[in-house]
């Protein structure tokens, strides 16, 4: 199938405007762009990057869910406990004092985390995106950032890069595809590069 040739800046363009409507449009719109559009170099470059930042925000987002859910079920489950000690005949005011003393200032504590990750997080696309159209380098608050960068090296086949290198050294591997060699083959069997 013959690909679209579309300018480059203008997918980028679509691309940013796809960010404000949300992550699956964004996806959507990266699809269409792969699918039916020739990019060049940069503007992959420039999707792998916007890719791994914004699943990084998800990665963090996630891992706060899990946090949220993991107390919200520590706190029904001592709610439930205090209920079952009243129904056996202690103090009902030991339930109402849980309540008062623990589980709402918990609640209130972690509404008010979350709105300040929003807030971080907000912030963090928002610099993603200034860097991106100032041709600026990112520098993101730090699990978002470590993150992304996993994501971009994984993206970028690095790992699969570290591996070959690492079978390279041994000296019966191809440096070129990783294919293992004989000690004194002069060109790989797999792919023909010489040695």
């Amino acid at each position: 199938m013959k690909k679209l040739k579309v300018n480059e800046n203008i997918l980028a363009l679509a691309m940013f405007a796809s960010l404000f409507a949300g992550w699956q449009v964004m996806v959507v719109v990266l699809l269409f762009v792969w699918a039916f559009c020739e990019a060049g170099n940069s503007l992959q470059k420039l999707t792998v990057k916007t890719i791994s930042v914004f699943g990084a925000i998800a990665v963090v987002s996630l891992c706060w869910s899990l946090i949220v859910q993991g107390v919200d079920a520590t706190m029904g489950g001592l709610n439930k406990f205090f209920q079952m000690l009243v129904s056996w005949g202690v103090d009902g005011s030991l339930v109402l004092n849980a309540n008062k003393y623990a589980f709402t200032p918990i609640e209130l504590l972690i509404s008010i985390f979350e709105s300040i990750l929003n807030l971080i997080l907000l912030i963090v696309k928002v610099r993603f995106i200034f860097s991106i159209l100032t041709n600026k380098n990112y520098n993101g608050i730090w699990p978002v950032r470590k993150i992304a960068e996993k994501i971009e090296e994984f993206a970028n086949n690095k790992y699969y890069e570290e591996d070959k290198g690492k079978n390279s050294s041994k000296g019966n591997f191809c440096p070129k595809c990783g294919e293992k060699c004989e000690d004194d083959a002069a060109f790989c069997p797999s792919c023909g590069n010489k040695f």
